[in-house]
């Protein structure tokens, strides 16, 4: 069976299935070397931050 591949979403390197853990904050994948850096958490940030361009109401 050919392994899944996904994508880092801080590194964008290609992962294998074993090669990642699910970012809590955003379910994404993210790689062993990222996982808990200061660049997971920037991007983390910036991902969430932009959730809310274009949304007209204040609610969130």
């Amino acid at each position: 069976m050919e392994k899944l591949r996904r994508t880092c979403f801080v590194c964008k390197k290609s992962l294998q299935e074993e090669d990642f853990e699910l970012n809590k904050e955003v379910y994404l994948p993210v790689c062993s070397k990222c996982k808990g850096t200061d660049a997971e958490k920037r991007t983390v940030e910036e991902y969430l931050d932009s959730m809310a361009d274009g949304l007209v109401c204040g609610c969130i």
